[in-house]
């Protein structure tokens, strides 16, 4: 018998894929390109429309973790996950309403340089040095996945040999670093090139092919059970359709309330304060276009991520009496997936090629948007931040581009890393969660609290992420002695006996902190946020809290103003904790010296001002220069113009 291995169409398919990222990227960096500046290349110039960017912003973090992961999870655990779905809708929705329109208001760059606004340069530091680390970690294991779904034609010698069938020996497919290479140069070369409009109308065709290859593999899937209806009717005799879990527990892996409140909590982290989503909300023309593409992201996602945990549920249906993972057919349970396309789609020439598109568009679309937002951060927060250099903008955009291939070539080489992990590719992922939380307890306390001074927002992080990598490194040394939740799989009906070995644990002593480390990943936000907050007001109080008059309103978000706009003034005013709109500027009034004015220099002002008021202007701006008080293409901000 045959090996189904990948064919000509299914090279031609993921050549095509290649091809057209790198053109778009030619296209925007040579062509379409009127000048090398940061904005262009960070920013996209300010000027991208509202689908493009909303599809960019969906698939910016659905990357092919998730398209591997989320079906993976529903084979595993059932469908409880599905709730992440509504917890991206509701954290989109307070970016669009909250978060968004005042980082476009702060108009920063780098979203961590709203921290030093607020506090002071350590705590800009500490954030961007935290999302740095998780960013390159994260795109290295995001690299390494289409690799791991490429080697599923190996594997499935393994089965065909366990069903002691004849097999003939044909080509396996790709060599894995050759797939690792080839993304990571093609995505080098656009995210490079084109900058933030080659990344954006990149993502804009690999969200198309994502969704045409998880249609092509449902649709297929069910074909092959028979039905919609025998297929649910497996999952559900099986216990993978559940959406009642409502345990106050929280060592519970998933509930509706640890997934609607920490996977809130966990999304908002990604939509309101990462850098990759942040440098998004700056390229649309308007914050009313913002809003828009946010909402479009949310039904987008919500899509994508249903669509995932269906095939986890076709999966189920398919191997329920064989699972290839317990009869070691696969060695990691993000094979299944893979595995399946290779065995039941491989008949139909072009759908693994689609099905490999889809998981290469997943890493592409990541990765592309994370060198971005990288490259603007070492810029802005390192370079220009952290050692006080300055850039003229055309300067700063060839050093953008200049970081984004260094980092590409960092990403690669830390693949080959991430290559010997194995099973701590999972412990990785949940460092991603560590990391990010304590960034946005940081933006919570700034923005929410006026009394918070900077030795708090700096000792409340450090103390978030002390104790988030506490829960984190003790969860990963006592994880043996949890209790597991999978649910259960047969091999019942498996070609050829299959041999389970149980390994009998003798007894040990249990950590005492045990159902302290078994609290489920999906709350690890919530504490990291509390953490900050509660330590940072503290320590704010001891040393001296923040005055009212202190503080620039601009940097605040008045929940009064949110949530309280019914209510008499005077109660809002109190909400606001004393922060009067006026106050910060008429402190920075009374503190401006007048100095003396002399006769002579008196005289000429009055006789400028009697040329400036006079109606022949003609003199009084030299010839080169106009200024218009329009509103040019939509955008928020009035355009300030120059004569050639």
């Amino acid at each position: 018998m045959a090996l189904p291995t990948l064919s000509v169409v299914d090279y031609i398919l993921l050549i095509l894929l290649l091809l057209s990222s790198a053109i778009i990227g030619a296209v925007f960096g040579f062509i379409k390109s009127k000048k090398s500046s940061a904005k262009e290349f960070l920013l996209a110039d300010g000027g991208m429309g509202v689908f493009p960017t909303a599809l960019s912003i969906m698939v910016s973090f659905l990357s092919a973790i998730t398209l591997l992961g989320t079906p993976s999870e529903v084979y595993m655990y059932g469908t409880m996950y599905l709730y992440q779905a509504i917890s991206w809708i509701i954290a989109s929705t307070l970016t669009a309403l909250v978060f968004m329109p005042k980082f476009r208001e702060l108009n920063c760059t780098s979203a961590y340089e709203y921290l030093e606004k607020r506090f002071d340069r350590s705590v800009r530091m500490c954030a961007s040095f935290a999302f740095s680390f998780f960013m390159l970690i994260y795109m290295a294991i995001v690299l390494y996945a289409p690799a791991l779904a490429l080697s599923q034609s190996k594997l499935f010698i393994q089965y065909q040999i366990r069903k002691r069938q004849i097999v003939t020996i044909l080509a396996t497919g790709l060599n894995i670093w050759i797939s690792v290479v080839s993304i990571g140069v093609i995505c080098t070369f656009y995210s490079s090139v084109g900058g933030m409009k080659a990344v954006i109308w990149t993502d804009v065709l690999q969200a198309v092919v994502i969704l045409v290859g998880l249609l092509a593999a449902i649709i297929q899937g069910f074909i092959a059970l028979g039905g919609v209806r025998a297929a649910m009717s497996i999952a559900s005799k099986g216990g993978r359709i559940e959406f009642n879990s409502v345990s106050l527990d929280p060592r519970v892996r998933h509930t509706v309330w640890s997934l609607l409140i920490g996977g809130s909590f966990n999304a908002l982290s990604t939509y309101g304060f990462n850098q990759t989503q942040v440098q998004r909300y700056m390229c649309v023309r308007t914050t009313r276009g913002a809003k828009q593409a946010l909402f479009i992201n949310a039904f987008g996602a919500t899509i994508i991520i249903w669509l995932s945990g269906i095939i986890g549920l076709i999966l189920y249906a398919y191997y329920a009496e064989c699972d290839p993972f317990t009869a070691k057919y696969v060695t990691d349970i993000d094979q299944i997936f893979p595995y399946f396309v290779m065995e039941v789609l491989s008949g139909i020439k072009g759908l693994p090629g689609i099905f490999l598109a889809c998981v290469f568009s997943g890493s592409l679309s990541t990765i592309s948007s994370g060198l971005n937002s990288l490259a603007a951060v070492i810029i802005e927060d390192v370079y220009k931040g952290l050692m006080g250099k300055t850039l003229t903008d055309e300067r700063q955009g060839l050093a953008s581009k200049i970081f984004s291939i260094v980092l590409g070539a960092v990403v690669m080489l830390l693949t080959y890393v991430v290559s010997y992990l194995g099973s701590i590719l999972n412990a990785a992922l949940s460092l991603f969660g560590v990391l990010s939380g304590p960034v946005m307890g940081a933006f919570f306390l700034g923005f929410f609290f006026p009394q918070a001074n900077s030795r708090g927002g700096f000792i409340g992080f450090i103390a978030s992420l002390l104790l988030q990598l506490w829960i984190f490194l003790g969860a990963q040394i006592t994880k043996n002695q949890m209790k597991s939740e999978r649910l259960p799989l047969s091999v019942a009906n498996c070609p050829t006996l299959v041999n389970i070995t149980t390994t009998l644990t003798t007894s040990t002593r249990s950590n005492p902190l045990i159902d302290f480390y078994s609290i489920s990943y999906m709350w690890y936000t919530p504490i990291a946020v509390g953490t900050v907050v509660i330590v940072g007001l503290i320590v704010s109080y001891i040393t001296g809290s923040q005055k009212p008059n202190e503080i620039d309103p601009k940097l605040l978000i008045s929940v009064s103003d949110l949530c309280c706009c019914c209510l008499p003034k005077r109660m809002r005013d109190w909400f606001r904790c004393g922060i009067i709109e006026n106050g910060y500027f008429e402190k920075k009034a009374e503190n401006d010296i007048e100095l003396p004015i002399s006769e002579e220099f008196d005289k000429v002002r009055n006789s400028f001002c009697s040329q400036t008021f006079s109606t022949d202007t003609k003199d009084t701006f030299p010839s080169d220069i106009v200024i218009e008080n329009v509103v040019e293409k939509g955008h928020d901000n009035p355009a300030m113009t120059m004569k050639d």
